[in-house]
């Protein structure tokens, strides 16, 4: 019995066939279609974000420098009431106020007429503006 050049053709072919059919088979993909619905993977967990907590809340601001080294300063006060003040930077008021920022000597100021250091019982406003203004301070 001979076989034809024909048969052996599609035997082949069969056989080529069945191998890779049973390689695609044995692999797990998969074919989703509109008709099927596929598993969607996994989406990934976000990270979390640590609370932000706010700043603590500043304790009440204080003077930066010793209250009582302003009395220095009711000279300088009762010279600009006068009219005869020296050349206010070097004052001993001012070289106390010196080093402070502006709002730093503002509070120092106010704390030291509080404590009424510097004698200012009435129009301490004025008094104030006129310290911190000789001293270059706003």
């Amino acid at each position: 019995m001979a076989v034809s050049e024909t048969s052996v053709s599609i035997a082949l072919f069969l056989i080529v066939n069945l191998l890779f059919f049973s390689t695609v088979s044995s692999s797990d993909v998969m074919v989703c279609s509109e008709s099927t619905s596929c598993p969607h993977p996994p989406k990934p967990k976000p990270v979390p974000v640590p609370p932000v907590s706010p700043p603590p809340h500043p304790g009440p601001v204080t003077c930066a420098t010793d209250v009582l080294r302003l009395a220095v300063c009711k000279t300088l006060l009762n010279e600009l009431k006068n009219g005869t003040a020296p050349a206010p930077l070097s004052t001993p008021c001012c070289s106390v106020l010196e080093p402070l920022v502006d709002m730093e000597a503002a509070i120092c100021l106010c704390s030291a007429i509080k404590a009424n250091i510097l004698g200012v019982i009435f129009d301490w406003q004025t008094s104030f503006t006129m310290i911190l203004g000789a001293c270059g301070k706003e």
